[in-house]
């Protein structure tokens, strides 16, 4: 971005999440700069246990099928650039079960305007579709994801990028 935190210089930033998971032990760390990353459990057990075993920034979103429940880590309130806040990144480390399924996303979807008054499509939105198709194959729900949005935009025109990276466990 080359730069320097000189006062009146234009701040440009990136919205991002990092994610490494080991294959091995099922063991990951996360970091999110303005960005969550969504854990849905298809045991409810294992969302409340979870959620207290992931450092601060979790909550339990109240949101659960017969199926799963969700979980989201919120990423810290700066983006990485030169930034009036300029601290560290929590580094969050989750121990996932098998079976679980985690989505790393842009805002782009969320942010995305349409439906019939033209509003952004919201984060609520978006957790309960995923949660509402998450005993379906990966390859279906992300058919389902795009059929939604394109179905939220109609006529209108996408605003931003959209990203949606699910991996299931």
């Amino acid at each position: 971005l080359q730069q320097k935190g000189k006062t009146g210089e234009q701040k440009d930033g990136m919205d991002i999440s990092m994610l490494v998971v080991n294959t091995a032990t099922n063991e990951c760390q996360w970091a999110g700069a303005n960005n969550p990353l969504y854990i849905v459990s298809s045991t409810q057990s294992a969302v409340g246990s979870r959620q207290s075993a992931v450092s601060i920034g979790t909550e339990d979103c109240g949101l659960k099928t017969e199926d799963c429940g969700l979980i989201e880590i919120k990423g810290d309130k700066m983006p990485i650039a030169i930034y009036e806040r300029m601290d560290e990144f929590t580094n969050h480390e989750i121990q996932l079960q098998k079976s679980d399924t985690i989505y790393l996303m842009s805002d782009g979807y969320e942010d995305q305007f349409g439906g019939p008054h033209n509003k952004k499509f919201k984060s609520k939105q978006l957790k309960e579709l995923l949660l509402s198709n998450c005993t379906q194959p990966m390859s279906e729900q992300k058919e389902i994801l795009e059929k939604a949005i394109n179905e939220w935009i109609g006529t209108g025109e996408q605003i931003d990028d959209i990203t949606i990276l699910g991996l299931k466990v």
